[in-house]
């Protein structure tokens, strides 16, 4: 395929102009007006290693901590389960081919950051960017009983957006019915002049899960 330059920029402009919009715009949710029986909580990668030392911890990630501790002990009051995935790489890991080598498991870059420390949460470690493919969230609850899932966590661009679309995904292919709602403001990734700009990776990342079927919603 010829690419057409002006053509190409003209529509992205135009089409990342509206969901910009949409996006400062997103409809506020309350957890509590959920039926907690059919309603799970999927925390990703809220560790020290992306949120407070490490090769790829992030200033920005770890600034959500305070809301998302909010977040996470109203969704326990409410009685709703929250599933913690958290990177536990062995030494040797295959992802070190692609990225510098963080959050080994047994260290504390791997540990859960203390902010958001609960006896109640679920927690599943996981040697790739999909937490997924790790376990099935569902096979940690009644799955078939579950009408709603709220993703939180980081990094939106890397980790929150694979899950998000092979969750998706794999309640198509088993004609679940069942909403999966990303919270755009208990999301975020890592920002390098130059490299990765956070805001634009944050926006098509969220672009692609939206029009994968994921409804993005704020608190």
């Amino acid at each position: 395929m010829q690419l057409d330059q002006t053509h190409i920029l003209g529509q992205l402009t135009l089409t990342m102009s509206q969901f910009i919009e949409e996006l400062n715009t997103l409809d506020k949710i309350n957890i509590n007006d959920y039926n907690s029986n059919e309603t799970l909580v999927v925390m990703i990668d809220m560790i020290n290693g992306f949120c407070k030392f490490g090769p790829l911890s992030s200033d920005f990630v770890n600034q959500m901590v305070p809301s998302m501790a909010k977040f996470i002990d109203n969704s326990i009051a409410a009685n709703i389960p929250i599933v913690s995935y958290r990177d536990a790489h062995p030494e040797d890991a295959k992802e070190f081919n692609f990225f510098p080598p963080h959050c080994v498991a047994g260290t504390d870059e791997s540990n859960l950051v203390d902010e958001l420390v609960r006896p109640e949460l679920i927690d599943v470690t996981k040697n790739s960017t999909n937490g997924f493919l790790a376990k099935n969230p569902l096979e940690l609850v009644e799955g078939e009983k579950i009408k709603q899932i709220f993703i939180i966590g980081c990094v939106t661009d890397i980790c929150v957006r694979d899950f998000t679309a092979t969750m998706i995904k794999y309640l198509q292919h088993v004609n679940q019915v069942c909403d999966v709602y990303l919270v755009e403001n208990l999301v975020d990734t890592f920002h390098i002049e130059g490299i990765h700009d956070r805001q634009v990776e944050h926006m098509l990342a969220l672009y692609q899960l939206k029009n994968s079927g994921v409804k993005l919603v704020r608190v």
